[in-house]
């Protein structure tokens, strides 16, 4: 059985041998380029993983708004401040210190993926732990992001986790929604970028054609009435 020990610490990580930092070091920075195939892949990757992934974000984001109408509030009028009717650049994307801190949360409560795994490149000893070379690791992300000693009232909505002075006090690998290091997800800025725009962009763009039609299509939820 295991059992939490507290907050996580770098101190174990202090009694590895200077062998296996080196030869971590030269695995991870090993230089090779990318056949046809594997082009590809990377392509169907960010367009299959990518737009699910972002798509669950953003329905979970609404659904914040919709259950927290104070939030919601307060992240109008940034976005109204500090965008008005100007046009969307990424500069002023990256003003919305507000909205960083909502996507974080919701990010939190809700990772597109709750587990990710990694395979060992070279044997580790964690503790009293011995990792063999090559050993599947799963990563929970989900429980940690939820672990109450991390994130007191972990089931709460609460933005300001993610001021700057309370991310300094937390562990990097505490927060893992794109997984952490070299292999984390290569398209987590874009990720991020398009889930702002189709937050703060919000008027109805008209095609021009003929028939006066939305160049993005009318989306509507229907519900059965009450009455």
């Amino acid at each position: 059985m295991l059992h939490h020990e507290g907050r996580i610490e770098n101190e174990g990580l202090k009694d590895q041998s200077a062998n296996q930092d080196e030869e971590l070091y030269q695995w991870g920075n090993l230089k090779r380029t990318l056949n046809d195939k594997e082009i590809l892949s990377q392509a169907l990757t960010f367009m299959v993983a990518g737009y699910e992934t972002t798509s669950a974000l953003i329905s979970f984001f609404f659904y914040i708004m919709a259950t927290h109408q104070k939030v919601q509030k307060k992240l109008y009028i940034e976005i109204r401040q500090e965008l008005g009717e100007d046009e969307i650049t990424y500069e002023k994307i990256n003003q919305l210190s507000y909205l960083d801190m909502v996507i974080s949360e919701t990010l939190r409560l809700y990772p597109p993926f709750i587990r990710f795994d990694r395979v060992a490149s070279a044997p580790y000893e964690l503790g009293i732990y011995h990792l063999p070379k090559g050993s599947v690791i799963s990563v929970p992300v989900y429980p940690i992001h939820h672990d109450p000693i991390t994130w007191p009232n972990p089931e709460e909505f609460i933005p300001e986790r993610f001021l700057p002075t309370e991310k300094a006090k937390r562990h990097p690998m505490t927060y893992l929604p794109f997984g952490y290091g070299p292999r984390n997800c290569i398209a987590m800025r874009f990720a991020l970028l398009k889930t702002k725009v189709a937050i703060v962009k919000t008027p109805l763009q008209l095609g021009k054609l003929a028939i006066l039609a939305s160049k993005t299509g009318i989306w509507l939820r229907a519900t059965r009435r009450s009455q």
